[in-house]
């Protein structure tokens, strides 16, 4: 690839992760986080309390409201589908894109912006966060807008750049929480003392952003303070005289570091840094040794008069050792400092542009570290490749004809590495970017579409709209977890029904019942009266496991769970 034909990538780029885009918002909720955060929304939608957040009717307290806001504007303005829930929340992703974009130009140039903006763009987790969009897509995006702005402010000191970043600070923390302030603050503060800038520790105009910050918190301040802080005898989660607002500021963060916060899933040491790899691919073998470069530049760095931008690698660092701390750790968690990560990749991309370094062997030698990495990344993208004819043609055998954009894809891939006119860092990028491309095109199109079928609840209430009338409403026996039945369900919805409380629910001729196979049949022994109306296999698709994906083994991998209507 030459310099100038780069937009023509850039932009053909774009419209195809786009495109994959379009195509993961309308795939049906998983039955997991992402499906009880839309539920939230639609159940604030329809009573209209903005302000207190409820699940099913009960007091939530787990996360700030501002995805549940977003979505109930969202669903006010096209209608209630799993489309519009995750709209708001991509398109605050996209935004943190542009502003990757523009940060990494900030400090490196154009083609730093838009390589940065790509790889961010480009990775596991853009992908999971427009597909399963939990609270940290729309964190991921309004953080790196304040990272942005506050960069640009700690340059131009603009007081529109400080305000907007102070508001961007202000929406992160109604997104998620005290995290939203600690990441540019662990940031900036690095490059204040790494640069030796201590009067920018103290600047008076801070106080305004400040004053910005609390006044977006203070809607959501109020309403906590309502729902839970003027309620001292109300009992959540077995406690009585649960504060929102301590809970909120401090022990949902902190308190997970602290001990004082109950959640905990025993996380192994490294479990945050192995699950960024993943996340991150197919770009992890370059960052890598990015990241190593730039570590070890920052060090030589500070022992001389010159001293370069250290909000990057410091912010990246000390955020995932920070939350390497928690003593509740999920793969997503780190998703807010992997446009960090896409500037430092692209950043260490740079020199390896040259078409001229690249002919001369100035900047590839037969041992240097570059050399070795490209070739193992590049190895790293065949065996990519490879996974995804097996999955379609082995695992989830489909379409012959799925495999004719692979093999066009992989033949763009060879003339890429073999083309001895394309630098060896066009290379990387390019080839690197049409891998993803036709990864997610075979996710978005064909494996998840396949797969989801085996989210059993959300398939069962396709068939139960068909056949409810107004009358009807639909019991879920036992533990199920049943967020997408209820989002997508078009009638009232009961949980945990069990044997002392399903015959005081039952109406005749408009129940449905959702079950495992073995509840199932203790409900219709009880029961002779109701039918079975459908059977399904079940599997938790978040969950993927060897065995699922198996097709000799994949019937065993699931569990049966059955539609009745009395």
């Amino acid at each position: 690839m030459q310099p100038k034909y780069f937009n023509i990538f850039f932009y053909s780029a774009i419209a195809a992760l786009t495109i994959i885009c379009v195509v993961c918002i309308n795939l049906p909720l998983l039955d997991l986080d992402s499906s009880q955060y839309a539920y939230i929304s639609k159940e604030m939608f329809r009573t209209g309390n903005y302000l207190q957040v409820h699940l099913n009717g009960r007091d939530y307290l787990d996360k700030p409201p501002l995805v549940f806001w977003m979505s109930c504007l969202s669903f006010k303005v096209f209608g209630i589908h799993d489309w519009s829930f995750r709209l708001p929340s991509v398109l605050c992703l996209a935004l943190g894109i542009y502003s990757t974009y523009r940060y990494a130009r900030l400090f490196y140039g154009e083609l730093a912006g838009k390589i940065a903006a790509l790889i961010m763009a480009s990775c596991m987790a853009a992908f999971l966060m427009c597909f399963d969009v939990r609270i940290d897509t729309m964190l991921t995006g309004w953080v790196m807008f304040s990272m942005w702005q506050l960069a640009e402010y700690n340059i131009n000191l603009k007081l529109k750049n400080l305000a907007l970043g102070a508001a961007g600070i202000g929406l992160v923390m109604i997104t998620k929480g005290p995290i939203g302030l600690v990441i540019p603050v662990t940031a900036f503060s690095i490059q204040f003392i790494y640069t030796r800038q201590w009067k920018s520790f103290l600047r008076w105009q801070y106080l305004i952003g400040v004053l910005i910050i609390a006044i977006i918190l203070l809607p959501m301040s109020y309403g906590l303070y309502e729902q839970f802080d003027m309620h001292p005898e109300k009992i959540f989660e077995g406690r009585r005289g649960v504060s929102g607002l301590r809970f909120y500021y401090w022990t949902q963060s902190f308190g997970r570091i602290t001990g004082e916060s109950a959640w905990s899933n025993n996380p192994d040491t490294f479990f945050l840094l192995h699950s960024f790899l993943w996340t991150f691919l197919p770009w992890t073998a370059l960052f890598i040794v990015a990241l190593i470069s730039e570590i070890r530049s920052k060090i030589k760095e500070y022992a001389g008069a010159l001293k370069t931008e250290a909000i990057t690698v410091g912010g990246f660092v000390l955020i995932l050792l920070f939350l390497m701390r928690s003593r509740y750790q999920l793969p997503h968690y780190t998703f807010a400092i992997h446009p960090l990560a896409a500037v430092i990749t692209a950043k260490y991309l740079i020199p390896f542009l040259s078409d001229q370094g690249a002919s001369k062997g100035k900047v590839i030698s037969a041992v240097s570290v570059f050399n070795i990495t490209y070739r193992i990344h590049f190895a790293l993208m065949v065996v990519l490749y490879a996974a995804i004819y097996l999955l379609i043609n082995y695992i989830f055998p489909s379409n012959i004809f799925f495999n004719i954009p692979i093999t066009v894809s992989l033949t763009l891939f060879a003339y890429i590495f073999f083309n001895k006119k394309i630098s060896y860092g066009y290379k990387a990028f390019s080839g690197t970017v049409l891998t993803y491309i036709t990864v997610g095109f075979i996710l978005a199109f064909v494996f998840y579409p396949r797969v989801l079928r085996y989210e059993s609840g959300a398939e069962a209430v396709k068939e139960m709209n068909k056949l409810a009338d107004l009358q009807s409403h639909l019991l879920i026996y036992k533990d199920y977890p049943s967020n997408t039945m209820a989002f997508y369900s078009k009638i009232p919805v009961s949980e945990d029904i069990d044997d002392n409380s399903i015959s005081s629910n039952l109406i005749k001729g408009h129940t449905f019942i959702f079950a495992d196979s073995a509840n199932a049949q203790s409900v219709l022994n009880l029961h002779p009266d109701i039918k079975v109306v459908r059977r399904y296999r079940n599997f938790t698709v978040s969950l993927l496991t060897a065995r699922f994906l198996n097709p000799a083994t994949r019937i065993s991998a699931t569990n049966e769970y059955v539609l009745m209507k009395y």
